[in-house]
């Protein structure tokens, strides 16, 4: 049996590894940034989409108390909470980021029936086809999601009280660079939708909702913000593994972005906020087919797993699933078309490749982390 003093010493000693990270990045910042106390209570925690939920104290001059989920950078902590832990902590706000520093964690006692007890969304899987939801859009008329069929569709959840920067109004700002990207290419535009769903039904009425998009110069031709009753939008968010809940006037929940093709099915799901606007727009040009890779019969799209990095020779080995109409499953090395593809690459990150294929064999010519 730990003792409450062994478990606040183990905590501490984690911390001290994690804090020098926190503050190199801190240092590497421009932006200012604001800094408060908070002290609250661990409600859940979800490893998967490294954040935590806490029930905190009223924040003197930021806001009142309630529970609300953060975002952590180093999941390492993570595995050092359980629901029902006390937490002191600084949070630090700047720019469109929010994250907790200087974490103390303290349990009190350890029950075992709690172990393994944080809540895990069920999701879809990849391939899934998503279901004809039906939500009220801006302009107060019912619409259901098979009326994207024919254009590929990028959604994401949202509410418009929300006071976190890196959460709602990150998603909706990397929506704004998403769409003027979209506008620059008019053939992309015309074959693409973005859908931002509120998961505060009774607050973000369809008047609420074009206000919010007026104020961020959404286009509302493309991009639809849409509302309804608890159960249409509870059913969306649980379909697509979004966890929410009501906390006085806030809503305490993760974060879901999913891609869905033109076919109505899920080709990706974003489960946190570390996704970039030109990630997804590049995207969106393979599955409507406006980028060179969608055009040309040689060139060959594959999933895997990096297996080995050779920058010296300028090859890459790929773990990778049948590629359709080229080549099966299999484990292989294959050499890049540029050394600098492989700048970000470390074995065991997931991506997606292109190949080009020659009599000379197949070269990667394109290839991105998942």
């Amino acid at each position: 049996m730990r003792t409450n003093d062994q478990i606040v010493a183990r905590a501490s000693l984690t911390l001290i590894a994690l804090l020098f990270f926190s503050a190199s990045a801190a240092c590497r910042k421009s932006v200012s940034v604001q800094r408060y106390d908070l002290k609250g209570k661990v409600v859940s925690v979800d490893k998967r989409g490294s954040t935590v939920t806490i029930a905190h104290q009223a924040i003197p001059g930021y806001m009142e108390a309630m529970t609300m989920t953060f975002m952590l950078d180093d999941e390492r902590l993570l595995n050092e909470m359980a629901e029902g832990d006390r937490i002191q902590a600084t949070l630090a706000v700047g720019g469109l980021r929010a994250r907790l520093e200087d974490i103390i964690v303290t349990r009190e006692a350890v029950d075992p029936s709690n172990i393994g007890k944080a809540a895990s969304a069920i999701e879809p899987a990849i391939g899934d086809e998503v279901p004809d939801f039906g939500f009220v859009n801006q302009d107060g008329k019912r619409a259901g999601f098979k009326k994207y069929r024919g254009r590929v569709v990028v959604l994401t959840f949202i509410y418009t009280r929300c006071p976190l920067p890196d959460y709602c109004p990150l998603m909706t700002e990397n929506f704004t660079q998403i769409q003027s990207a979209l506008k620059s290419d008019p053939q992309l535009y015309a074959k693409t939708e973005l859908l931002s769903i509120s998961v505060d039904p009774e607050y973000d009425t369809s008047k609420v909702l074009r206000d919010y998009a007026n104020a961020h110069s959404a286009d509302l031709h493309q991009w639809d913000f849409g509302s309804g009753s608890k159960d249409e939008v509870k059913a969306i968010g649980t379909w697509f593994g979004l966890q929410y809940w009501p906390d006085g006037d806030q809503i305490v929940h993760s974060l879901r972005t999913a891609i869905i093709d033109a076919d109505g099915k899920l080709v990706k799901l974003y489960r946190g906020n570390e996704w970039k606007p030109d990630e997804i727009v590049a995207e969106l040009r393979y599955l409507a087919g406006t980028d060179e890779t969608s055009s040309n019969p040689n060139i060959h799209r594959g999933v895997g797993v990096i297996q080995s990095v050779d920058r010296e020779n300028a090859s890459v080995q790929i773990d990778h699933e049948a590629i359709k109409d080229f080549m099966p499953a299999m484990d292989m090395p294959y050499q890049v078309k540029d050394k600098s593809l492989l700048d970000e690459l470390a074995p065991g990150d997931k991506v997606d490749f292109w190949l080009e294929g020659a009599s000379s064999g197949s070269t990667v010519i394109k290839i991105h982390k998942r």
